[in-house]
């Protein structure tokens, strides 16, 4: 008999994307009104509630509020999709895809330096304000527990997929932080992140490639 090994292919579900007038407004406190539109939303697909407002005090005199509501969001991205990478060394055995989630974990550990730092001299609150938000480019429970019953080929492609959107979404929301953005300090840092996600694109790019 013949096995249908891949018959079904399953991959994480992923949330609509956002465009750069949404990224605008997201970033600049206007999240509660536009949650249907941008895709942030709790609960399942088929009944969407919103959440509840995220509200950011700034503490310093340059830290306006797009400022603000960007190292919120920047912070849980990058500790969700540690978690994502975290699982890889177990669920494949492509040395290319091991190399290339070690290679982003440790971009996002350094960034999560800078923006917990970035975090703490504004006084803003250290807690997930985006907690159980389906937001794009965010990695949910949902797709951790999809990466979870995958292996080799089928997990290579999940987690490339899921590490694109991370990817692109966060060079979208560098540029939204760059153009938005009113503190100096915290505007260098998105102009570095941006460049960090054009070259993991590239990497992402080379994995797809026959080896």
């Amino acid at each position: 008999m013949r096995r249908q090994r891949d018959a079904v292919t399953v991959v994480p579900p992923r949330r609509p994307g956002t465009g750069p007038a949404r990224l605008s407004a997201l970033l600049a406190g206007l999240l509660l009104a536009l949650v249907p539109a941008a895709g942030c939303a709790t609960g399942p697909a088929t009944e969407r509630a919103a959440p509840a407002p995220v509200v950011s005090t700034p503490a310093t005199a340059t830290l306006g509020g797009t400022d603000a509501a960007w190292i919120q969001l920047m912070i849980p991205m990058n500790e969700q999709v540690l978690k994502a990478l975290d699982l890889v060394s177990g669920q494949t055995t492509d040395e290319r895809i091991r190399d290339l989630a070690g290679r982003i974990a440790a971009g996002r550990r350094a960034e999560l330096d800078d923006l917990r730092r970035l975090r703490g001299s504004a006084g803003l609150p250290a807690v997930n304000q985006h907690e159980g938000h389906e937001l794009p480019g965010m990695v949910i429970p949902a797709d951790l527990v999809v990466l979870r019953s995958l292996r080799d080929a089928a997990f290579d492609r999940a987690v490339r997929e899921t590490l694109r959107e991370h990817v692109e979404q966060g060079a979208r929301l560098a540029d939204a932080e760059q153009t938005n953005g009113a503190d100096p300090e915290t505007r260098r840092l998105p102009e570095r992140m941006r460049q960090t996600r054009v070259t993991e694109l590239g990497w992402l790019r080379r994995t797809t490639a026959t080896p």
